[in-house]
């Protein structure tokens, strides 16, 4: 299964940085505040590494530094949270103020409900793989 998912989250991964960098109009990523564009790009090295964490995990690989994985799983876990609680803030305002025409509380509902499976697993993947490569013995140089 998570070879499945690695790949899956890969394809997904590749294809949100396809969109996000050829079909994204200039006028779009020139409305965007420093904060926003630095959490895109934030979001962007955050996502590549899970990437990077979830197949080494898959896949059996051995992926160095191996210190880095185990404090990155504590740190993605913070940012899954953040991500999470966006979503749902950005559901919650649906609801609670629709606008005439805005049909999107069950693609809402349904991107919420991705979002938080892709980020559980993700997250749990890349804190496996921290977790395993913790417990390995020291390699002698």
């Amino acid at each position: 299964m998570w070879k499945a998912f690695a790949v899956l989250y890969g394809l997904i991964f590749i294809f949100l940085l396809s969109l996000a960098f050829v079909t994204l109009p200039p006028e779009i990523a020139r409305q965007l505040s420093s904060a926003d564009r630095a959490l895109f790009y934030v979001g962007l090295v955050v996502e590549f590494a899970v990437t990077i964490g979830l197949f080494a995990y898959a896949f059996d690989l051995k992926i160095p530094p191996f210190p880095l994985w185990r404090p990155f799983s504590w740190f993605l876990a913070g940012w899954c949270l953040y991500t999470s609680l966006a979503k749902v803030w950005d559901l919650v305002s649906l609801i609670t103020s629709p606008q005439p025409g805005d049909e999107g509380l069950i693609s809402g509902f349904l991107g919420l409900l991705l979002l938080l499976l892709l980020n559980y697993f993700g997250w749990l993947g890349v804190w496996r793989y921290g977790r395993r490569v913790s417990q390995q013995p020291a390699r002698a140089s």
